[in-house]
């Protein structure tokens, strides 16, 4: 299931899971499952009063601004990083 404000995904499991995906900020999370929570509410289940929200993953982006050239960083630091492009 979409929102597109705020933008979220969730998914959401028969037994009554749900894992919301796709927003910037944890505020956002929060107020994308209570909006989840309604919509299925409105369709005819009972979701719980009270959401046991918690964060459990961040991912982070970063552009460092020139090219990285993968395989001389495998072969400077061997010990630390793997590189097998598919041919």
């Amino acid at each position: 299931m979409r929102l597109r404000e705020p933008r979220a995904t969730a998914l959401i499991f028969a037994s009554g899971k749900m894992c919301v995906t796709g927003t910037k900020s944890t505020h956002n999370s929060t107020l994308a499952a209570k909006k989840f929570a309604y919509i299925i509410e409105r369709v005819g289940f009972k979701p719980q009063t009270y959401i046991d929200f918690k964060v459990q993953n961040i991912v982070g982006t970063a552009d460092v601004g020139f090219p990285i050239r993968l395989e001389g960083l495998v072969y400077a630091h061997s010990t630390f990083a793997s590189y097998e492009p598919e041919l």
